[in-house]
């Protein structure tokens, strides 16, 4: 058995990425809409509060892969035999300017 190159670890590693971003983005999909008809129903349960927690983490995580698959690309991108010290990075994203916001609107129904 042939030992694997670092392009193709990293080849390897994007595909994983890869896959893991597809099932977490379909996990996310399938929460939201969960809690999106238990908020149309008025029916906040523990369920629905579980279901908040994970889809919250699965943010995160989301972003913890895309992150690590934009370093892999970049590794790809790399001279092979030239080391990424003497390759230019480009400049870091400006987190100053104005952040995109997303609004939620909280209906609360009264008991009677």
């Amino acid at each position: 058995m042939s030992e694997m190159t670092h392009e193709e670890a990293l080849h390897l590693a994007d595909a994983l990425i890869g896959d893991a971003l597809r099932e977490t983005a379909a996990r996310c999909g399938v929460l939201a809409q969960y809690v999106n008809d238990c908020e149309h129903k008025g029916s906040r349960t523990a369920a629905w509060s579980d279901a908040l927690r994970e889809l919250s983490a699965l943010h995160g995580y989301r972003a913890a892969l895309q992150r690590r698959r934009i370093l892999i690309q970049e590794a790809l991108e790399c001279p092979v035999g030239e080391s990424p010290g003497k390759v230019q990075l480009s400049a870091p994203p400006d987190r100053t300017g104005p952040r995109a916001q997303r609004q939620v609107q909280v209906q609360v129904h009264r008991r009677r």
